[in-house]
């Protein structure tokens, strides 16, 4: 699949997700927008996953992108980084970047 036919893919998965949405189906609307991401930046996310240096530079322009003044970069940026969050290679990768923190309750 090239990348107009990508870019047109997740553009339906969008407006699905909106429809969703505005009925009240929030989950479907979550789950069609996550795989809006994961079609329109499929390039992006196997860079980003190889772990080289390119994608380290891409993984950073899209950490940037999550606090843009545009609502749809900010929108985009979180989306890529919830998916790349349940990607178990980039998981692998940059394990040591990121980890869990418990939650201990106090007594």
């Amino acid at each position: 699949m090239n990348q107009l036919q990508r870019d047109k893919l997740a553009k339906a998965l969008i407006n699905e997700a909106y429809t969703c949405s505005d009925r009240g189906e929030d989950d479907e609307a979550q789950s069609l927008m996550k795989q809006s991401v994961k079609v329109r930046c499929h390039d992006e996310i196997e860079q980003i996953v190889k772990g080289d240096f390119v994608g380290k530079k891409v993984l950073d322009i899209f950490v940037r992108m999550q606090f843009d003044m545009d609502e749809d970069k900010k929108l985009m940026a979180r989306g890529l980084i919830n998916v790349l969050m349940e990607d178990k290679r980039f998981l692998e990768v940059y394990n040591p970047v990121f980890t869990e923190i418990e939650n201990e309750e106090e007594n």
